[in-house]
């Protein structure tokens, strides 16, 4: 059994836009964690960037908003190639799409269930003389407690199982979901099989000796010139 080299971190970002409505296939825990090494960096840098803007007179405000805009944008974008990564990492380790696809819409629930419910007061106080108040989206207006809850529960278990998924070593074993991309079989070698090279040199043996026998069938023809 062949260990194959892991994905490179430009080469986990191609394969993220190339793959972009790929829901087949494995993609192994490198090629996973690359990509989200990638988008944490993106948010944090263009966020950082654009907090700082802020507090640029004159066109920093303006160009804050924009670099806001832009990081929307780009959330927008990786919203089906980060789904179709993830439903190809639980391929890779034997599982099927289900479990991120239900994890997906379950999510997309909750946060409209919680951005249409008004921030209420958590709690409030005094720290060193300055009050403080924290807000949330405890209770939900349109819809009974109990079932908002029980969405904010499904959601928290199954990212935690996303999470876990994610961080399980891809099977060794071929699957119906196509080849490990990490391990490659003892029998292999460049893609090919054994028994087609075991083949390929039984040819070659079956064509020498071909010539061969046809060398002495010339060298014994009494005709010959």
């Amino acid at each position: 059994m062949y260990v194959t080299p892991k994905v490179g971190f430009v080469e986990a970002y191609k394969y993220f836009w190339l793959n972009y409505f790929n829901f087949k296939g494995r993609s192994r825990r490198s090629e996973y964690w690359w990509v989200a090494l990638w988008n944490f960096l993106i948010y944090v840098v263009t966020f950082f960037l654009a907090f700082l803007c802020f507090f640029i007179p004159g066109v920093g405000p303006i160009l804050g908003v924009i670099l806001i805009i832009v990081i929307l944008l780009y959330a927008l974008a990786t919203i089906i190639p980060n789904l179709a990564l993830q439903v190809r990492r639980f391929h890779d380790v034997g599982f099927s799409m289900w479990i991120p696809m239900i994890s997906f819409i379950v999510s997309i629930i909750y946060n409209v269930i919680s951005g249409l419910s008004p921030d209420e007061d958590i709690s409030e106080g005094n720290i060193n003389g300055v009050d403080t108040k924290v807000t949330g989206n405890l209770n939900f207006d349109f819809i009974p407690d109990w079932l908002g809850y029980t969405v904010l529960s499904l959601t928290i278990i199954l990212n935690i199982v996303c999470l876990i998924i994610a961080l399980l070593d891809s099977k060794e074993q071929v699957n119906k979901y196509g080849p490990s991309p990490k391990y490659i079989e003892a029998g292999h070698d460049k893609g090919f099989p054994n028994d087609d090279l075991k083949d390929d040199a039984s040819n070659e043996e079956s064509f020498t000796s071909y010539e061969t026998s046809q060398q002495k069938q010339i060298e014994q023809d009494p005709y010959k010139y």
